[in-house]
């Protein structure tokens, strides 16, 4: 009986260190009206908006508002206050579930770190 317990008890703690969640490790924040006006600058778009940021081991994701128009996603490999995009995601119809996104992702940004990718992946596919 302790073995099967014990054999289960494992079973259990492998499976939760494995299938980690999609975001884990990934620090979230609010768009700041300086980040706003570098993203607008950077896009030629007065109306950009940063709302919300994704960062993960010096890399930087950040969801802009364009008014009416569908969100983007911006990608920096750096502090995005002093560095320019790596990456513009506008949507892409055609990409079909995380996976596809997640391979846009690592194409797209070179470097980004796997966790990043996953967690963008995630978000934008569960947003349809």
């Amino acid at each position: 009986m302790r073995r099967v317990l014990l054999c289960a008890f494992v079973a259990v703690v492998a499976t939760k260190a494995h299938a980690s969640a999609p975001c884990e490790g990934v620090e979230r924040g609010e768009g700041a009206p300086s980040l706003s006006a570098r993203v607008a600058a950077q896009l030629h778009d007065p109306k950009a908006r940063a709302l919300r940021t994704f960062t993960y081991d010096g890399w930087e994701i950040v969801e802009v508002a364009f008014g009416d128009a569908q969100n983007a996603f911006v990608f920096y490999s750096a502090d995005p206050l002093s560095s320019d995009t790596v990456a513009v995601w506008r949507g892409a119809k055609d990409l079909d579930g995380v996976s596809q996104a997640k391979e846009w992702t690592v194409e797209s940004a070179p470097g980004i770190p796997n966790q990043l990718a996953r967690c963008f992946a995630v978000r934008v596919t569960a947003a349809r």
